[in-house]
């Protein structure tokens, strides 16, 4: 059972951050390369996007393919955070010494923002606790909980109906997006049944990394005031609390639906792309030419990881990229900035590019 639990820490949190470190690496500046939470999220999008795209191409050929995706993933994200901690060190050693300062500097809150980061601290924690002691069924769990138990108790991949239980040829619309197959790969690890990883452990995830985009944003926008962002946290977590004005809102899968790839892609891998997009946008006129490739790798990354969540979002996505590079040309004229954006979403037009060729079939 440790054995299990440390495996399932590793793969979520350990392996991530390692992989996090490969671009934060090529980012410019010293403030990414000091920032754990940057290196996380980072690599959190990047073993994501792994999985992706070890995923499909089994699912499209192997109907018992699931020990397969299992071997190539636990393989893959061992040997890229190998790698990560070899090219990463030199961040490691500044994450450590920026450390070091803080804490011989030790600067205090005043009192009222430091009330203000409980009460915000307070807030976050209030959802977790509710998402995980009051699972929420919903619906659609008959089809994607479903998948992530057939998978994981019978290694067949969309090649089930869960409605019926009869076999069928691969749900393509459905088949593309692997998150519920992520899912059944985070129970066969832990031991954990699907349904359970679904409706109780991933909250304890998401929520908080989607506030740490949150956190991110937040910084970018109210350039490090500790007291903006802390007000900024708490007006983002009453929205959350009180947005079930109705079953459709994004509060309302963020909170109840946490697990499904609807509510991650328009609640977390949005805020990433905004992430994403403001530091490129930070940094184009202090750093000019200085290489960004760590911030174009991660946007990649963001692309592949909402093809991951539903098909749809590799459309949406890249349609909120091309919106804002059009953007981006026109005002700070700018043209050069559009190659290397359409560049970003190459995944999204291969994805949507191989989903069109297979529904044609």
């Amino acid at each position: 059972m440790i054995a299990k639990v440390l495996i399932t820490f590793g793969v979520l949190f350990a392996a991530p951050f390692c992989m996090g470190l490969l671009p934060v690496r090529f980012m410019p500046g010293e403030e990414q390369k000091k920032d754990p939470l940057a290196v996380y999220l980072a690599g959190f999008l990047l073993s994501l996007a792994v999985f992706q795209i070890i995923a499909v191409p089994v699912i499209l050929i192997m109907p018992w393919g699931f020990p397969q995706i299992v071997i190539l993933y636990t393989a893959a994200l061992a040997v890229l955070s190998a790698v990560g901690l070899i090219a990463g060190r030199g961040v490691l050693k500044r994450m450590v010494g920026a450390g070091k300062v803080l804490w011989d500097k030790r600067s205090r809150f005043s009192v009222e923002t430091f009330i203000y980061w409980l009460l915000a601290g307070g807030l976050i924690a209030f959802q977790v606790y509710m998402a995980y002691t009051r699972a929420f069924f919903d619906g659609d769990d008959a089809y994607y909980v479903a998948q992530s138990v057939i998978a994981e108790q019978s290694n067949v991949l969309y090649r089930i109906l869960p409605y019926t239980g009869l076999t069928t040829t691969v749900d393509v619309r459905h088949a593309l997006a692997s998150l519920p197959v992520w899912e059944a790969y985070l129970a066969r690890i832990s031991g954990i049944h699907p349904a359970i990883i679904a409706h109780s452990l991933l909250p304890l995830v998401i929520i908080p990394v989607t506030y740490l985009f949150y956190f991110q944003i937040g910084k970018r926008l109210l350039k490090k005031d500790c007291r903006k962002m802390a007000v900024f946290m708490i007006f983002v977590s009453v929205l959350q609390i009180f947005g079930n004005t109705s079953i459709y809102t994004n509060a309302t899968f963020f909170l109840m639906r946490t697990w499904q790839g609807k509510s991650m892609l328009c609640n977390m891998v949005l805020l990433a792309v905004l992430w994403c997009l403001l530091s490129l946008w930070d940094k184009r006129k202090e750093e000019g030419a200085v290489n960004q490739a760590g911030w174009w790798m991660v946007l990649c990354a963001v692309n592949v990881v909402a093809a991951m969540a539903t098909t749809m979002g590799a459309f949406l996505t890249g349609l909120l990229i091309a919106v804002v590079g059009l953007v981006t040309a026109v005002r700070d004229r700018r043209p050069q900035v559009l190659p290397k954006l359409a560049a970003s979403c190459i995944p999204c037009i291969v994805y949507l590019a191989v989903y069109v060729v297979l529904e044609g079939v």
